[in-house]
């Protein structure tokens, strides 16, 4: 199975590179000048020169890029560096220490067969950790604050190995080499778009013709659908790709850590995203009941709010209970810090607690949870934890793969429910989950 998903991924790959070459080739005979749909089609009249010094020129443009956003990235406010330099003065708030991460990284890279240049550590409230392998700047491995609140050590140890699996298997360079093509015909994509629009705005206002409009209108939207239908089958054989390359990263974790700490590392940072996204749902409707709102909330003020919510959170239940208390305190201060109203933390308490029985009730009448619905939909993965520790022993995951497999369209969570699993650059966890028991012959 694991060399069926590799030779997927790199099919994958060749597909995408094969769809940019028959766009630039697209591209490469095309000549501006026509007198009726203002770009035509002439062999002798293309220079394969220009194509390619083009091509070449906006990759590199891509790369320059590329190198500025990662060393931006690298200089965040809320990213720690933990290795191969630490300021010691950094106030650390990490149930882990930053020796111990460290040494799981570099123990872990040892077994993993790479090598890791830095560490760093980014302060979020959301449970993520990415990777990227640059010339220059070297691989690196950056692990969310969170996600070290929510998984126990095992646990993190998976999601780290994880993450050099991507580097074991050049994930970085891939994305990189796959990139560069799609940016170059993005580009000649919108000059030819402008060229079009250019062409029937002449027709209708210096030429007077509107028949001529009408056929170079029509040029404009056939090439457009065309070009985005290509741009779209590229997209999803790159996206295909990528999901290949998290179930691979996966069984890397699995064989270097077991499959049991994996899993449950999966399924942790699974309802932790479940959660928030339940807490940002709730948000976004408590925000919309103001009708003097200009636009949707801002997502600084979505991660402000998410902030309030317990770091180890795992239960949506919960956090769409939490929601209300949560965003009226975070409007009260800000009314007492930005306008400077006197309010005491009592006073808001007390404001709080006053609105939430009415806010529960029109949150209830206007979006009611079918608990029925949702069990037609999911499988729960609490039902198998049947000592209540919100960690799967060896044999409760085999009862949840079991339960698993008796219900084929059931997903593990209710955000990837109705979703187009062809569209997500992550495979979706119950087929993560699923792909690392069969690696195993569980």
């Amino acid at each position: 199975m694991i060399e069926e998903v590799n030779r997927e991924k790199w099919m994958a790959i060749y597909a995408f590179l094969i769809m940019d070459v028959v766009q630039i080739l697209l591209v490469s005979v095309l000549y501006v000048g026509h007198p009726i749909f203002v770009l035509g089609f002439d062999l002798s009249r293309s220079d394969p020169i220009i194509s390619v010094s083009l091509f070449f020129t906006i990759g590199l443009m891509q790369i320059i890029l590329l190198y500025v956003t990662a060393s931006q990235m690298l200089r965040q406010r809320d990213l720690i560096m933990l290795y191969p330099n630490y300021n010691k003065e950094t106030e650390w708030r990490s149930r882990y220490s930053r020796d111990s991460l460290v040494k799981w990284t570099q123990d872990l890279a040892k077994k993993s067969k790479v090598k890791v240049d830095k560490i760093y550590l980014m302060d979020s409230p959301l449970p993520n950790a990415f990777t990227f392998s640059l010339p220059l700047l070297g691989s690196i491995v950056v692990v969310h604050s969170n996600t070290l609140e929510v998984l126990n050590e095992e646990e993190v140890k998976a999601i780290i190995t994880h993450e050099l699996g991507h580097i074991a298997n050049r994930d970085s360079i891939v994305q990189i080499l796959t990139r560069m093509p799609s940016f170059f015909i993005d580009i000649i994509y919108l000059y030819i778009y402008i060229l079009l629009a250019v062409g029937v705005a002449s027709a209708i206002f210096l030429q007077s013709d509107i028949v001529l409009a009408g056929i170079r209108l029509a040029v404009l939207a056939g090439f457009f659908l065309i070009s985005r239908v290509l741009t779209i089958i590229s997209r999803l054989f790159m996206q295909k790709a990528s999901r290949s390359a998290e179930l691979m990263s996966d069984y890397h974790a699995a064989s270097v850590l077991g499959y049991e700490a994996t899993i449950n590392a999966l399924i942790r940072l699974g309802q932790r995203v479940e959660a928030i996204t339940v807490l940002i749902d709730e948000v976004r409707w408590l925000e919309s009941l103001n009708p003097e709102r200009a636009g949707p909330i801002s997502n600084v003020e979505l991660m402000r709010i998410i902030t309030h919510f317990p770091l180890d959170g795992i239960d949506e239940a919960n956090a769409r209970q939490v929601a209300p208390g949560v965003f009226l305190s975070q409007k009260l201060n800000n009314l007492r810090e930005i306008y400077g109203i006197e309010l005491s933390d009592d006073q808001i308490q007390h404001a709080v607690d006053a609105a939430l029985p009415v806010l529960k009730k029109k949150r209830n009448d206007a979006k009611p949870v079918s608990q029925t619905t949702k069990e037609m939909q999911i499988v729960d993965w609490r039902k198998v934890d049947y000592d209540k520790d919100r960690r799967l022993s060896n044999d409760e995951l085999m009862d949840l793969l079991k339960i698993l497999r008796e219900n084929p369209r059931k997903m593990l969570f209710d955000r990837e429910v109705g979703v187009n699993l062809l569209t997500l650059d992550h495979p979706d966890f119950r087929r993560r989950v699923l792909f690392i028991a069969e690696e195993f012959g569980l």
